[in-house]
């Protein structure tokens, strides 16, 4: 039955089934089979979103695609390329610390990139930056949305793992640096060895680098007042959604840059983003019901107690599993999917939960760059040029595919780059 059920399952995704239609057929076909009434798809479906914290999801996105789309990004481009645009490859570093700059306010992986995308993709391709370089960056830079606090992702995995979401956010502090550090590193070797940034930078005053950080402080103060709130005891994690929407909503008007039109269309955008999503999780539970009624989390759980004997080596197992499966499924999936399989068995292993959450964000980050799924790098493929498929990206993208990789290992082998910073909050 299991080995039916896998077969049936990628067999849909590689005719092109979209996830949730795939889960929700493979879980009535096994349902069907075992018997049980079709009444328990619509329960568990219900049962799937019917929580307070995932109300934080649309909340998120929409505060994200308000300050995207309401004078943000341009102020925030302004302060990243101050800071590295002197340097060698400047203008793609830019780009990079653009989206760590976006991350801290957007939660959203393709978000991110699509907002960071549209303003300094068209100045990349004036410095002779080529496309298949300029898609490879803004792509996996996107994945920095995802680290970063705050994060949809996060929400997600903590509601379904049961880890702390504040925890979570704060974890992903050092995790998102280092990250953005290493992808900036590769810019700078790549735009020497290749020629790219044909322009010069030219020296920015003091007085000017004072004026472009006063443009760009009240956008950057939203991640204190998110996580200053949760931390503080005066807002839960859903609760620091609305006062993130309420604060980009103020800026917004501050700014000037949003017409009505525009916020019908944010509106209309945000709610079919986070509608993709939730209906994915409530599919997704749907099948994590009949994985967990025919006792395949109990099976996977003891080939690890049998295989992997340290810690290490069950982290490194379950990161070789989600690069291959990341391969083909949608990171929310993966999350419900295996979360709720894998954290029971981390702890009998003595894992720290946050230390786990994050190395599970980081290969979710590396899922989201992994082709031929891989949403990040099909949104810097698409932002970059609408005619640009995933297999221009390369050598590229093979190489930043390698570097978030090496910050996985990183992350596995270095605990405290995870930990150090949630345990001042205990």
């Amino acid at each position: 039955m299991i080995i039916s059920m896998l077969v049936l399952f990628f067999l849909l995704l590689f005719l092109g089934i979209p996830i949730a239609y795939t889960m929700g057929i493979v879980s009535v076909a096994m349902l069907l089979v075992s018997g049980v009434s079709l009444e328990i798809v619509v329960q568990r479906m219900f049962a799937g979103v019917n929580s307070f914290s995932y109300l934080a999801i649309p909340l998120f996105i929409l505060a994200g695609n308000i300050m995207g789309k309401g004078g943000l990004t341009r102020r925030l481009m302004d302060l990243a390329h101050v800071i590295v645009g002197k340097l060698t490859g400047g203008l793609g570093m830019t780009a990079v610390v653009t989206s760590a700059l976006f991350g801290t306010v957007s939660g959203s992986t393709v978000a991110t990139t699509y907002a960071v995308g549209s303003v300094v993709v068209p100045e990349l391709k004036k410095e002779k930056y080529s496309n298949s370089f300029i898609a490879a960056i803004i792509g996996p830079a996107g994945v920095l949305g995802l680290i970063i606090p705050p994060s949809i992702t996060m929400v997600i995995l903590g509601i379904t793992a049961d880890i702390s979401i504040g925890k979570l956010f704060i974890a992903g502090i050092l995790p998102g640096i280092v990250l953005t550090i290493a992808i900036c590193i590769y810019v700078a070797f790549m735009a020497k060895r290749k020629g790219f940034g044909i322009q010069e930078a030219e020296p920015v005053s003091r007085q000017e680098f004072f004026r472009i950080a006063r443009k760009a402080i009240l956008p950057l103060l939203s991640p204190v007042f998110i996580l200053g709130s949760i931390f503080s005891g005066f807002a839960t994690a859903t609760e620091a959604a609305v006062i993130a929407v309420v604060y980009s909503f103020i800026l917004a008007l501050y700014y000037k840059e949003i017409k009505m039109k525009t916020f019908k269309d944010i509106m209309a955008d945000s709610a079919l983003a986070s509608a993709t999503i939730l209906i994915i999780i409530s599919v997704a539970n749907v099948l994590s019901y009949v994985l967990t009624a025919n006792k395949i989390p109990a099976m996977i759980s003891e080939f690890f107690l049998q295989f992997a004997n340290t810690p290490w080596q069950f982290l490194l197992v379950v990161s070789l599993i989600l690069l291959l499966l990341g391969m083909f499924l949608e990171v929310t999936s993966l999350i419900v999917l295996l979360a709720p399989i894998f954290m029971p068995i981390a702890l009998q292993y003595g894992i720290d939960p946050i230390h786990f959450g994050m190395v599970l964000i980081m290969n979710f980050a590396l899922a989201n760059v992994s082709p031929p799924v891989g949403l990040s790098l099909i949104a810097g493929a698409s932002v970059t040029d609408k005619n640009m498929g995933i297999e221009d990206t390369f050598p590229y993208v093979l190489h930043v595919i390698g570097i978030i990789a090496a910050v996985v290992l990183l992350i596995i082998t270095v605990p405290s780059i995870s930990t150090v910073i949630p345990s001042w909050f205990e």
